[in-house]
């Protein structure tokens, strides 16, 4: 008898613990905290999906751990920040791409730091702040040792030369480009020929950069210069 009413007791209090503990594991399990790098990966399915709003979710998961604290993740803080400038929200698409630059010595891949400034400078000129986006181009082209060498030529001096370097295009080509394009548009158009020449050069969207620089030449009335680009150009 003595021993019936001992497993009796027993059993009662284990039934106890499971109805109140085992709510508590499950929870945990359901609930535990997922390694930051899981939250990016699963924004980066909903966003390539097209459902921005779920990605931002898992995005901002990704830098906020259980206990509050915030993470540095700087690609992360870049992705949030491009859909952000998608949607037109700029103080937060800014917001974020400076959190990104903050952290940029936690990089996985270091050369994405070229992402973060180029979103950057594209929130600066679609906010109409040109000379801040301009400021942004000139830091990038500043490292390139081709500025250097080809930045003081002399605008009327055009040879067809090219520079085949992959690495330093997806680096500086952009930077270049833009540069004159916002030059060209504020009808700063002997400005904007050194950044077009170099643009080209590293045959950055060559059509489009061909024609603003043929244009440039157009306006300062030197067709002469302008055909000659035409054609060193239009042959390679």
């Amino acid at each position: 008898m003595y021993f019936k009413l001992r497993n009796i007791v027993w059993f009662c209090a284990a039934a106890a613990f499971m109805v109140a503990v085992l709510p508590l594991v499950v929870y945990a399990q359901i609930y535990k905290e997922e390694p930051p790098w899981v939250y990016k990966g699963r924004g980066d399915r909903y966003l390539k999906a097209g459902e921005p709003g779920k990605a931002i979710v898992e995005y901002k998961k990704a830098l906020i751990s259980d206990s509050g604290s915030k993470r540095a993740y700087p690609e992360v803080n870049m992705r949030l920040s491009e859909i952000y400038l998608d949607e037109k929200l700029y103080d937060l698409a800014l917001l974020y791409i400076e959190s990104a630059q903050e952290e940029e010595q936690y990089l996985q891949i270091p050369d994405t730091i070229y992402d973060i400034r180029y979103t950057r400078a594209e929130i600066y000129a679609r906010q109409g702040k040109y000379l801040d986006a301009i400021s942004v181009y000139e830091k990038i082209i500043h490292e390139d040792p081709n500025w250097r060498r080809y930045g003081g030529q002399d605008i009327y001096v055009i040879d067809g030369t090219s520079l085949g370097d992959p690495e330093a295009k997806k680096k500086y080509g952009k930077a270049y480009f833009e540069l004159g394009k916002i030059k060209f548009d504020l009808q700063n158009y002997d400005n904007a020929i050194p950044f077009l020449k170099i643009a080209l050069m590293y045959d950055f969207k060559k059509e489009e950069t061909l024609k603003y620089l043929v244009n440039c030449y157009k306006e300062l009335n030197n067709s002469v210069q302008a055909e000659k680009a035409q054609s060193l150009y239009t042959e390679k």
